[in-house]
């Protein structure tokens, strides 16, 4: 690097020095300046050239070596931070997926919960409505025994008054007990169908 540099260098100088050359040439009269000025310019130039190329060149070199590592290490975090992007993102569409699956199985469980449930609901109905069928027969049945039993006893209450009031109005004391307990016994048979 410091080769071209030096190479570079005495073109750089003849660079500048080119027009006043073909200005000098037009008016090779005229009197400018000398050659010993140019010269002491020159040589002013060049070790002002070296100057900065020797105590500013690495200093300069510095600047952009830490230019290019800091812009370097600002495109590798850059790089790593856009691979940290695309991987979060593609684990939140991977978990929004998931969350999507997820979303579909508990609404499928609960669509057939409730259809089970309801299905489970109709049945007990049903099994309820048939119990409280079935105790309500029972229970008119129940009440119907219950009423015939009552008209019974209550019929052989009559008859067993009557009978007594009739036995006792026509027959005499003996023949009485005797139809008596003879009625008695078959109330009692009757009582017990």
């Amino acid at each position: 690097m410091r080769k071209r540099f030096l190479y570079a260098a005495p073109a750089a100088l003849a660079v500048p020095l080119l027009p006043s050359f073909a200005s000098a040439a037009e008016a090779a009269g005229e009197a400018h300046g000398s050659w010993l000025q140019l010269v002491f310019f020159a040589a002013n130039f060049a070790a002002f050239v070296w100057i900065v190329v020797h105590w500013g060149g690495p200093m300069i070199r510095g600047f952009f070596a830490d230019r290019a590592s800091s812009v370097q290490e600002s495109l590798s975090r850059a790089q790593h931070a856009l691979a940290e992007a695309e991987r979060m993102a593609n684990e939140a569409a991977a978990r929004r997926t998931g969350l999507e699956d997820e979303i579909a199985r508990l609404k499928a469980q609960f669509e057939a919960e409730t259809t089970h449930q309801v299905r489970r609901i109709s049945e007990l109905a049903q099994s309820h409505s048939q119990r409280m069928r079935h105790d309500a027969e029972l229970g008119a049945t129940a009440m119907v025994e219950n009423a015939r039993r009552r008209m019974r006893e209550r019929l052989a209450a009559t008859s067993a008054s009557l009978a007594r009031d009739l036995i006792s109005a026509n027959f005499a004391s003996d023949d009485q007990s005797r139809l008596i307990d003879s009625f008695m016994s078959k109330l009692g048979q009757e009582g017990q169908r």
